[in-house]
């Protein structure tokens, strides 16, 4: 009996041993997909996250005498591919001469002129619907091309500005140490990224520095940290810019501070994020609101501000930012709930594509993998290509969005059909590979009875025969 224990226990050893070997001879779904798109696709799509917005500001006029000033309110508008916002409230404590402006950088500003604060202190609320997404970029260095030097957003990105010393001969000289013997831009930013993390130890700051500063000390906060990224890029050659906004940890929290992060530019990619701060590079989560893209003409890099001829002390403002999840039914848009939908099942896609190799459907079904692979990537793209366009042609954005969903859906259905299919016939050979051995191990242990009932007999008839003779 310990004996067919053991036979049985080898076979289910060799059982196992066959599905690893099933998973590690094919290739998964994933990794032929990623090589497939490589050259095709700018950016994944991991998450997404739906929300409301409220930026509260609140200015005090600490003095008797009434101040009079501009208050500039930087907007969260949908300048990228990564996040897509409604203004739909602005309110505030007292009448003023209301106007939006836009800058050089196409920075767009709420604008409040002749602002009279008395002894009350002054509000302002704005209201946003946001919907945001989680984006890793994932760059094929055989299609990033050298940068247009003739080109606006070229001359404009690696020119010097205030904070950003990219012609101080310090900096220079450090950017070419630095990447004088790396072969592409896009590894160029990384050895640059990489620096400026290594560099870099994080301490608050009660006045923005500068790069200058940063590399000289080695501290600050976001925006030093993201000042000698975009410096020591625009030294290297790299057009890059700075970000500000707001940035969340979590679906619900309130902050009181903004946040500073960077991007660099690459050709045929265009704008890439990086946040040193929060260590990402090449990627962006789905909390990131940006407000202030490069320079602000009529204003420093701040969320909001208050020019007045007061005495610096004699007026404070505060903000707070508070976000919180909502539904997709605020923003009552089908364009909306069918990229949400479609990004939700890419990530089902995903598991089941894991499953996949788990299994391996493209060693059993190599033409029916194919095929999945093929739409899997279609949808990729078409999602891709509708949030790429959905600000310059809405017709073009529908329609992706409405063929990305389509072929996501038949993607996930073809897939899991495929992996119910190898499980039936992974199901059936185990079944079978059982049986036969249950049928040996029955062959072998009816042998064994009829060989102990020989010897049992065997036995019986020499007592016998002994007791015969002793008689």
């Amino acid at each position: 009996m310990n004996f067919s224990r053991r036979r049985f226990k080898s076979l289910l050893c060799l059982v196992s041993i066959s599905v690893i070997f099933c998973t590690l001879v094919h290739v998964s779904f994933s990794e032929v997909i990623q090589k497939k798109s490589s050259g095709l696709l700018k950016f994944e799509i991991n998450d997404v996250y739906v929300g409301s917005l409220k930026h509260t500001i609140t200015i005090v006029n600490h003095s008797p005498i009434p101040v009079t000033g501009e208050l500039f309110v930087p907007l969260i508008r949908n300048e990228t591919a990564r996040h897509y916002v409604i203004l739909h409230n602005i309110s505030s404590s007292q009448t003023a001469q209301e106007t939006f402006l836009n800058d050089s950088s196409g920075n767009r500003y709420f604008h409040l002129n002749n602002l009279k604060i008395g002894a009350k202190k002054f509000s302002l609320e704005l209201d946003y619907y946001v919907l945001s997404f989680s984006i890793h970029y994932s760059i094929n260095l055989s299609i990033v091309e050298n940068y247009d030097t003739s080109s606006e957003t070229y001359k404009k990105y690696v020119e010097p500005e205030e904070r950003i010393e990219s012609n101080n001969s310090t900096i220079i000289l450090l950017a070419h140490n630095l990447t004088n013997n790396v072969d592409n831009w896009h590894e160029k930013a990384v050895t640059i990224y990489n620096f400026v993390h290594r560099h870099m130890h994080y301490e608050e700051q009660e006045e923005e520095r500068g790069a200058l500063w940063a590399l000289e000390n080695g501290v600050g906060d976001c925006s030093e940290y993201s000042y000698l990224f975009v410096a020591l890029c625009r030294a290297a050659g790299i057009p890059a810019r700075i970000q500000a906004g707001f940035a969340f940890h979590r679906e619900s929290e309130t902050l009181e501070d903004g946040h500073m992060w960077a991007e660099y530019y690459l050709q045929n990619y265009g704008w890439i994020p990086v946040d040193v701060t929060w260590r990402l590079f090449d990627v962006i989560d789905d909390k990131h609101f940006s407000s202030i893209q490069s320079v602000p003409d009529p204003i420093p890099y701040a969320n909001c501000f208050f020019d007045s001829e007061a005495e610096e002390n004699n007026v404070t403002d505060e903000q707070i930012v508070s976000l919180t999840p909502c539904t997709i039914d605020v923003f009552g848009n089908s364009f909306i709930e069918n990229v949400v939908k479609t990004i939700e099942k890419i990530s089902q896609a995903k598991s089941a594509i894991f499953l996949g190799k788990v299994f391996g459907i493209a060693l059993i079904f190599p033409y029916e993998v194919e095929q999945v692979e093929q739409t899997f990537l279609e949808s990729q793209m078409q999602l891709q290509n509708a949030m790429d366009s959905w600000h310059g042609n809405s017709k073009i954005a529908e329609s992706d969005a409405v063929k990305a969903l389509e072929n996501i859906e038949k993607t996930l259905q073809n897939a899991w059909m495929l992996i119910v299919k190898a499980l039936t016939i992974f199901v059936s050979i185990t079944a079978v590979v059982l049986l036969i051995g249950l049928f040996f191990l029955k062959r072998y242990q009816t042998k064994q009875d009829r060989d102990s009932e020989q010897k049992f007999h065997l036995r019986d008839a020499l007592i016998l025969n002994q007791r015969r003779k002793q008689l």
